[in-house]
């Protein structure tokens, strides 16, 4: 019953999440996260803090594998509810367009948009 239209933002959302993880769980130097780069090299600092931070990025290393599980798994029931790329571009742009907001708002900025060149091009008659 969910549209397609919805499994792709979802599929967007969650690869940003999935990247997020999987950057916390490397760790790189002086971007502010404890993944397995940094907390190898604070093991030769201080070893409880390195053993810390050991853990962290085992957990983070943990939620990327979830997550990757997750992804394969919601990938499997969005291919059988026959949802399409094409499907998506279809619910976006009715849904989109029969939006009374945003009806509205396309009416004002042509408007705008046709009174400004309007008033530009009486301007130039006049020189």
């Amino acid at each position: 019953s969910d549209s397609s239209f919805r499994f792709f933002v979802f599929f967007f959302v969650y690869i940003c999440q999935f990247a997020v993880h999987v950057l916390q769980a490397a760790g790189f130097q002086r971007w502010g996260n404890c993944g397995w780069i940094s907390s190898l090299t604070g093991l030769n600092k201080s070893i409880p803090v390195g053993i810390m931070m050991i853990i962290i990025s085992a957990l983070f290393t943990a939620s990327a594998i979830i997550s990757l599980v997750m992804f394969k798994k919601v990938h499997g029931l969005y291919r059988t509810t026959g949802a399409s790329f094409e499907k998506a571009q279809q619910e976006f742009a009715t849904g989109v367009m029969s939006n009374k907001t945003v009806q509205t708002a396309a009416a004002n900025a042509a408007s705008t948009a046709a009174t400004s060149a309007t008033q530009n091009a009486f301007k130039g008659n006049r020189m």
